[in-house]
């Protein structure tokens, strides 16, 4: 008998958001925070419930800045 996966399967914006997470040790708050987007509006592109059409390009563009400075 299977048990029911209550966690919504993360889009490919949402495993690029968690992997930069991941290598940077920034959360999803300070990731929205830094993006100057909404952390609700974050969580639910990541997870295929908002379309983010103007949230996806902010937050890459931030993430792309991000790792352009530390390298």
């Amino acid at each position: 008998m299977r048990t029911a996966n209550r966690t919504k399967p993360k889009t490919a914006f949402g495993i690029e958001v968690r992997l930069f997470t991941a290598q940077t040790g920034m959360n999803m708050k300070e990731l929205a925070e830094n993006a100057g987007v909404k952390y609700t509006t974050l969580v639910e592109t990541t997870t295929g419930r908002c379309a983010g059409r103007q949230l996806i390009p902010a937050v890459r563009r931030y993430m792309d800045d991000y790792q352009r400075e530390e390298t």
